[in-house]
């Protein structure tokens, strides 16, 4: 590497032509003649590394100048045959090991696969198939053959017509995929001076595994794979993505553990891997036939623990529906940028963090139908920019409404039922004046609700049956379904309380003429009133 010099003379046997993978070691370095060239590679950690390349030597040659350097380093398991890993070889031998070398993963090789292994059938592709006729110094080798690896590793056909971007409407024609053209035209594919940045194929109907090649696309920006039907983990080799800054996998059925080497993506800007928890064992290809695939309860780990604090670009993390664990960590503050949240339907077990009040950009914060055990961050009110917060199904969530919540004057939506809070709802509420969705239910909250919440009049959902709030609904909200507060639809259910009456006494828990629902405050039976 602009320094190596082989300072040995060595006698060549015969002719000065050695058989192809002949070797002779000479000081730890390994020598392998051909008829047009001969490499020179040192060992590093298990592996060949080739450091340079010189013509055919004579019967004596002294080494001590400096030989020509490789121009590719190349790197090679110590266990096969440096010869196949020569430039000179011929197109197939050269382009196979160079494929080997730069791209194949979990040291692989070409030789050790079956026929229909999807790598197998990629390198074919290239070989006999593909009209560009790559050769081993190509510069594009790399990538198309990891594009056309990932075709042939999640049901291709799927893409084999596709053309047109149905997405966006664009007007824009791509190339199909697997077809002769420059791999940077394949639908879906960004390329940036010849260099592939995004691979954009959601609802594409694909099928499979992620190859962990799919790491080899360095320069890879934007990864959408969304709205799909993949099934496994996700490639540890996932962690060589350093430029990746988007990254979208949600509705698949992706499974096991998030992998260490995530953290690594520090370039990460929005990270969306919800809905891979996937029942259905079926899916459905591109042309109507049905694959049978593993049932999946969503991708797990502990995402959200100190490693986290690594990804300090991100803006949006969503984890929906997923087997997530573990707490959020303090160290959550470190993601200044954040301005969405969203976890619902995990199994995250902790208290939430008062550090989380300091991502003062968050738009969206969704902690829904997990574990957290404790109370609301006493400094939520911190949060200014918060326009939906929801912290339903957490039956462990304790304690009052912090003051401070009542300073969040941009939120539009709050989901705080199913829980075990208590208190009144306070008189601040009606500063809440963009608020759109109120839902209490199913807590213990107690007192009457506040003439205040009449000033919130965008509100257009409100629930707060199966809680102690009694009394009766104010004028001033009922004169909200004038407003926003209503609904054509006779079955929708906009406002709900404890106002059936009882069988016994005939007398409701909470008197509401404006009610669209009403439930039994002792049985919780509800039933939806028909108001003219």
């Amino acid at each position: 590497e602009g320094g190596f010099v082989f300072s040995q003379k060595i006698k060549l046997s015969g002719n000065g032509s050695f058989e192809l993978g002949n070797r002779v070691v000479v000081d730890g370095k390994v020598m392998a003649a051909g008829s047009t060239n001969v490499i020179i590679y040192t060992e590093v950690e298990n592996k060949w590394r080739a450091v340079a390349e010189i013509s055919p030597p004579p019967l004596s040659q002294d080494f001590g100048k400096k030989p020509a350097l490789l121009r590719n380093i190349v790197m090679v398991p110590s266990s096969s045959n440096v010869h196949r890993y020569s430039f000179s070889t011929g197109r197939c031998l050269g382009l196979e090991g160079r494929l080997e070398v730069e791209v194949l993963q979990r040291s692989a090789a070409f030789g050790d696969m079956d026929d229909n292994d999807p790598r197998k059938l990629a390198l074919n592709w290239i070989l006999n198939d593909d009209g560009m006729n790559l050769r081993a110094d190509s510069e594009n080798l790399n990538q198309r053959f990891v594009l056309t690896l990932l075709a042939f590793s999640l049901n291709f056909e799927a893409l084999e017509h596709a053309t047109i971007d149905t997405l966006t409407g664009s007007e824009y024609v791509y190339s199909e995929w697997l077809s002769d053209t420059d791999e940077c035209t394949w639908f879906g594919v960004t390329c940036s001076e010849g260099v592939v940045v995004a691979v954009e194929l959601a609802d594409c109907s694909l099928i499979g595994t992620l190859p962990p090649e799919i790491g080899m696309l360095g320069s890879l920006e934007v990864l959408d794979l969304s709205s799909n039907c993949l099934f496994g983990t996700i490639p540890t080799e996932f962690g060589l993505l350093s430029n990746l800054m988007y990254l979208d996998f949600k509705d698949n059925g992706l499974s096991g553990y998030i992998p260490d080497s995530f953290f690594d993506l520090k370039s990460l800007v929005r990270l969306d891997l919800s809905y891979n928890a996937n029942y259905d064992s079926n899916c459905t290809g591109s042309n109507g036939e049905i694959f049978e695939v593993p049932i999946s309860f969503g991708i797990e780990g502990t995402i959200l623990e100190d490693k986290i604090e690594n990804l300090r670009y991100l803006m949006d993390i969503d984890l929906t529906d997923n087997y997530f664990s573990g707490t959020i960590t303090p160290k959550i503050s470190a993601l200044k940028n954040l301005e969405r949240l969203v976890v619902d339907n995990n199994v995250f077990k902790s208290t939430i963090p008062n550090e989380i009040t300091k991502l003062e950009n968050i738009r969206e914060l969704w902690l829904s139908m997990n574990y957290f055990t404790g109370k609301i961050p006493d400094d939520i009110g911190n949060l200014r920019s918060l326009e939906s917060f929801s912290m339903w199904g957490n039956e462990d969530l304790t304690g009052h409404i912090p003051d401070s919540l009542y300073d969040l004057t941009m939120l539009e939506d709050l989901h705080l039922f199913r829980n075990s809070f208590s208190g009144s709802i306070s008189t601040q509420i009606g500063r809440l004046t963009k608020l759109k969705t109120l839902t209490l239910a199913e807590n213990n909250f107690t007192g009457t609700l506040p003439t205040e919440l009449g000033l919130c009049q965008d509100l257009e959902f409100l629930r707060i049956e199966m809680t102690d709030i009694e009394g009766s609904a104010p004028k001033e909200v009922c004169d909200l379904t004038e407003k926003n507060l209503f609904s054509d639809d006779r079955d929708k259910e906009y406002f709900k309380a404890d106002c059936l009456e009882d069988n016994v006494t005939m007398v409701a828990f909470f008197v509401c003429d404006c009610c669209s629902s009403c439930c039994d405050h002792d049985t919780n039976v509800c039933t939806i009133l028909n108001r003219q």
